[in-house]
């Protein structure tokens, strides 16, 4: 399709089939779409069914109550009946600059949020992201696999340079447009010192929930966050929480979150451990919390880190506390609804999606996924002085003792991820492939990766390279000293995006250390990043 084409990388959709899905409250209707067409399914055993619309669709959604569908076609927010009846727009487009219903560039590149427009809880109207791209700088794109095609034009926000405008409106199924007041920026004297962009032109998250629509605004230095609660009628705005930081102040997903009472869930810094407060109850100390899972009636349910290479679930309700709901060593997800609690579980052993009800167990959903044709070996070290957590993974033939093998560096190493967990996943294939191939591989997560607090991950401030090198050369001689089978007279390094930037960087500043390296899709000038992803790093 080519409205796919031209759409951004990082929110353009290639896969076939179906490709993307949402449900009404009670899971009862299903929308989702195939190429773009509009289908629904009732969950009572109905066959789908076919949706007429006006264009190709995008992010349909039904209403709670499952009886409309909203989507967006050509920049434009419409609704229909489940029924396929009463098709008919609630917002559109003033000019090809703008769109309604959709998240911009930056939103779902970097800030993690996809989507542009919430449902109420009544069914009766729906928060609404405007996006006004005029003032993105233009990019142009060839395709190289056919050369005689024009090449494609995109907006996209390369730091430094201006942000699509977002602004939030409320709109009724009856057609009724109220703006939102947001406000236009933090005063200074609430802002850090040495703020240098105190606009708010990031809308962070957004959603409509029993006590009205919660959304967070950060400004352009990213240093400031307010949440603020819009009054559903006329469009005012209440504060509800104003957070700043030195260098950046950062949620998790699913945060803030209300309980179906109002109890706010906000995210919190305390020391050095990013935290959530329930009310006014604050996570166990100890913990990172990684994500804000959601909430049944009172209880919450998130996911935090007492060890970095693990990431368990968590549950608090007033009464009863805070209780770890995983045990095994592994990176755990989960969602509920009701009496049910479905877990989702990445370990040494694979991954397993469990199903409780009322805290037993009752069923457990399949996993098809295709299974890699390697069998990962991992040996998990914590190495030298800043304690760093690393896997080695040596040939499955390999006999100690018989002869030194060449070493080969496979990290990501960069913010927003880690390689080095209790857990199976594609990068552990990836490295006992290139074991087997006759490597002893060394990855290893250093400073900027998250899970380990506030100032590891503000370690690369101002710096993206320095500190993160440093760690992977510290990892490699301290594993060296527990591996005789390591020959340091023989050492590559290998990646892609950020890691291929860390290869590039590691051949050029220490080829003391390194020897080869395969840089892949390296961001060899930072600027060219967006505005959100980037900023934060280049101002220290």
């Amino acid at each position: 399709m080519e409205a796919e084409r031209i759409r951004p990388e990082p929110t353009r959709v290639s896969s076939a089939g179906v490709q993307a899905y949402a449900t009404d409250r009670h899971v009862r209707v299903v929308a989702y779409t195939v190429d773009g067409s509009l289908w629904t399914v009732r969950t009572d055993g109905s066959l789908p069914r076919r949706i007429q619309t006006v264009g190709p669709v995008r992010d349909p959604r039904p209403s709670p109550d499952g009886t409309l569908i909203a989507y967006v076609t050509g920049g434009a927010l419409r609704v229909v009946g489940t029924d396929g009846a009463g098709d008919r727009p609630l917002a559109e487009p003033e000019t090809a600059e703008t769109t309604y219903g959709l998240a911009d560039y930056s939103a779902v590149a970097s800030i993690g949020r996809s989507r542009g427009y919430w449902w109420s809880p009544g069914s009766d109207a729906l928060l609404v992201a405007r996006v006004d791209t005029s003032v993105v700088e233009r990019r142009y794109l060839s395709d190289p696999s056919d050369p005689g095609q024009s090449p494609r034009s995109i907006r996209y926000p390369a730091a430094g340079t201006a942000n699509a405008i977002t602004s939030l409106h409320l709109v009724t199924v009856a057609g009724r447009h109220t703006p939102v007041r947001l406000p236009r920026q933090a005063p200074a004297k609430d802002a850090p010192a040495n703020s240098w962009g105190l606009a708010f032109e990031y809308v962070v998250s957004a959603d409509w929930q029993s006590s009205g629509p919660v959304i967070s605004l950060q400004t352009r230095d990213q240093r400031t966050m307010w949440v603020l609660r819009v009054n559903p009628v006329n469009g005012s705005v209440e504060q509800l929480s104003q957070q700043t930081d030195q260098g950046w102040v950062e949620f998790p997903p699913g945060a803030p979150l209300h309980t179906a009472s109002g109890v706010l869930v906000l995210p919190q810094v305390r020391g050095d451990e990013r935290t959530i407060r329930i009310g006014g109850v604050f996570a166990p100390a100890g913990l990172q919390v990684r994500a804000v899972l959601g909430s049944v009636g009172e209880k919450v349910l998130f996911a935090a880190s007492e060890e970095p290479t693990e990431v368990h679930v968590w549950s608090y309700e007033a009464g009863y506390g805070f209780e770890r709901l995983t045990q095994t060593p592994g990176v755990h997800t989960a969602t509920a609804g009701g009496d049910t609690l479905v877990l989702d579980s990445r370990t040494l052993d694979g991954h397993t999606v469990t199903v409780l009800r009322d805290g037993k167990q009752v069923g457990c959903i399949a996993v098809l996924v295709e299974q890699p044709l390697v069998t990962p070996r991992p040996v998990h070290l914590t190495l030298g002085k800043r304690q760093l957590r690393s896997r080695l993974h040596l040939p499955s033939w390999y006999e100690p003792g018989v002869a030194k093998l060449p070493v080969l560096l496979s990290p990501y190493a960069g913010p927003g991820m880690q390689v080095v967990t209790k857990a199976h996943g594609w990068y552990t294939a990836v490295c006992q492939w290139y074991a087997e191939q006759g490597f002893a591989v060394l990855a290893t997560d250093g400073r900027g990766t998250p899970g380990r607090g506030v100032r590891w991950q503000r370690a690369i401030l101002g710096d993206r390279l320095a500190p993160v090198l440093d760690d992977q050369i510290d990892g490699l001689h301290a594993a060296a000293q527990r591996c005789d089978a390591m020959d340091l007279e023989r050492v590559g390094i290998r990646g892609w995006s950020f890691s291929g930037y860390l290869a590039a960087g590691a051949v050029l500043l220490r080829p003391d250390v390194f020897h080869a390296a395969v840089a892949g899709a390296a961001p060899t000038d930072r600027r060219l990043y967006d505005t959100y992803w980037e900023e934060r790093f280049l101002v220290s």
